[in-house]
Parts: C-alpha cells; sequence; structure tokens
C-alpha cells in the first residue's frame, strides 16, 4: 500500500507542475484588490491632481502603473503603491486606470472615478415682463452658462433667506453646456420687497463620505426684485390692523402704505374725542406724522379705480406701568 500511495504521488507531481503554477496565477489576478486614495478625483478643468493606487493580497506580481493621458507612468517593478500626478487636466473624458501586470502576462486593471469640472461663466434670472399680482404664480427663469458636469449641477431657488424649490439637471455632459431651470412662484402681498434669486452649485459626493459632500457654490448671484405688486383692491403691505402702544408727548408715525395698480389714493380718519390734531395733517399721504398723540383709533382707507381698503390703528396710552 505504502508503494502504490508513493507511486500515485510521484505520477501527480510529474503531471500537474503547469497547471498548479496558472492556477496559482489565475488566483492572484482574480483575487488581487486595488484601491485609490483619494476613492474618487475632482479636479477643475486646466487644474491638477494627485492620486496614489494600492495593491493588496497579490502573488507572482511582476509590477505595476497608471494608464492615462494625463500622469502614466508605464511599468513599475518591486513596489505596491504608486503615486502620480494629473498635471493641467484639459481633457473631458479622461478615464485614469491603475494595473497590476502579473507573471504569466495577465493583467487586473482598476479605473479611477475621475471628475473634471468647470465652474459656469455666468448665473442670471429673468424677470417677468408684467407687474407681478397678489395671489398669483408666475414662472421664474435661471440660466446657467458654460458649466460642467452636468450631472452634478443643483438649483436652488430662494425668496429672501428661505429656500423655496431644488432642482437638479438630468444632463450626462462631461463637457460644458448651458441649462435652463424653471420654477413657478406664487405671490403673497407680503413679498413686497423681497429678493427672489437662484443659486447654481456643482455637488460631488465622494465614495466614503456620502455624508460630506463637496459643494463649489459660484457667485455672482444676479438677484430679482419683486418690486411691483398688485392687487384687487389695494393691500396694505403691514398687517391690515395694528396695536400700538404710546406716550402721549411723543412723536411716531402711522405707515398706511399699500400696493395696487392704479396707485392707491389715501384718507384718514379717527374716532375720539376730537379731530382736530389730525385734521390739521396732510391727509392725503400714505404716512402720517403725529407730534402729540390721542388714544382711540385712527383709520386709514387706500382707493384705486378698482376698490378700497381700511386699515385701523388701535392707540393706547402709556403712563408709566399703566396702560389706559
Amino acid at each position: 500500500m505504502q508503494s502504490d500511495w508513493l507511486n500515485v504521488f510521484y505520477l501527480t507531481k510529474l503531471t500537474l507542475p503547469i497547471f498548479f503554477y496558472s492556477y496559482v496565477l489565475g488566483k492572484s489576478a482574480h483575487s488581487c484588490q486595488i484601491k485609490f486614495n483619494p476613492p474618487k478625483v475632482f479636479v477643475e478643468y486646466g487644474g491638477s491632481a494627485l492620486a496614489s493606487c494600492h495593491v493588496s493580497q497579490c502573488n507572482h506580481v511582476a509590477g505595476m502603473g497608471w494608464e492615462s493621458t494625463f500622469g502614466g507612468t508605464g511599468l513599475k517593478e518591486g513596489i505596491s503603491t504608486l503615486n502620480t500626478t494629473f498635471d493641467k487636466v484639459n481633457d473631458w473624458n479622461v478615464e485614469p486606470r491603475c494595473f497590476v501586470s502579473f507573471l504569466n502576462d495577465e493583467q487586473n486593471i482598476q479605473k479611477l472615478p475621475f471628475t473634471v469640472y468647470k465652474l459656469p461663466d455666468k448665473v442670471s434670472m429673468s424677470k417677468p415682463k408684467d407687474p407681478m399680482r397678489a395671489n398669483y404664480s408666475y414662472d421664474l427663469q435661471c440660466d446657467v452658462k458654460d458649466v460642467a458636469p452636468a450631472n452634478s449641477l443643483i438649483i436652488s431657488w430662494y425668496k429672501g433667506n428661505k429656500m423655496i424649490h431644488e432642482q437638479k439637471s438630468t444632463r450626462q455632459d462631461r463637457s460644458p453646456v448651458d441649462e435652463t431651470f424653471t420654477t413657478t412662484l406664487k405671490v403673497a402681498v407680503e413679498d413686497n420687497g423681497e429678493e427672489v434669486w437662484c443659486e447654481a452649485r456643482l455637488k460631488f459626493v465622494p465614495e466614503e463620505q456620502t455624508d460630506c459632500p463637496l459643494t463649489f457654490y459660484f457667485f455672482p448671484l444676479l438677484l430679482s426684485m419683486i418690486s411691483c405688486l398688485s392687487s384687487d383692491p389695494p393691500c396694505f403691505i403691514k398687517p391690515q390692523s395694528e396695536m400700538l402702544s404710546i406716550c402721549t408727548s411723543s412723536k411716531s408715525s402711522l405707515n398706511c402704505t399699500a400696493i395696487g395698480n392704479p396707485t392707491p389714493v389715501y384718507s384718514w380718519t379717527f374716532t375720539g374725542t376730537t379731530q382736530e390734531g389730525i385734521q390739521e395733517k396732510n391727509e392725503t399721504g400714505p404716512v402720517l406724522t403725529l407730534e402729540s398723540q390721542l388714544p382711540g383709533v385712527y383709520s386709514c382707507t387706500a382707493t384705486n379705480a378698482v376698490g378700497k381698503t381700511t386699515k385701523y390703528f388701535h392707540l393706547i396710552t402709556v403712563q408709566g406701568n399703566n396702560i389706559s
């Protein structure tokens, strides 16, 4: 039995050395891991970037290298990590590859995720041609000129400091494009004088850092003012009525400014023990200045060809800690 076992072992040893050698190399090629640092590269058009390629769990390696129109190195022997510099990148379709060559002429090749970006030349926003009316909706347009890549472009719409809408480009162009975005804005009376604007940015989310996106903001941002609203009938910018605490000897102003098309005219009345003080003032303007004040209810009526609206000011006298 011992002699037979030796013969089998001997025959096996004679007939399998080439197959066994090839098997080991093939396994190394498939199990060899290539990792990049950073995992993804983002470089501005015309700029430069650094990257490192590292290999592990690799046997029978002849060498490794980078294949790229920028940063190519050729085959380097006896190393497991290889750095390269992508200098003055001016190609939108760069696809660097790190390769590992084995002794049996096999190769393991991995492509480095590589993004070439360009900030836009201009971001602009168009204003509606007609005067805006309260409680109506309007289409706004934001134009972004010469930006890349399109699939990383995000537009945010703001009214004042509040973001009201966000949009993402659906295009896949890697070279610069012009993009146009639209949104619908419903205008309220309180929006008079607000800044409405669009912000464009390129947002990149590196691998293994999904909670920390790379965001590039760019300026200038062109603002559009909601400065000409019209309503039907006139509407007041501030609340319909106001309650004010006053000292009888102090000077103050009551603001009754309204918006409308055509422009409203104003009239004032005062309900109290006397109208002598108010009758001496200009009753045709939106702001009434009081040198000395009497408690009571002051009313202001704004009128145009469409209709009229009245606003009330409740003045309460303050004497020390007492209110009367």
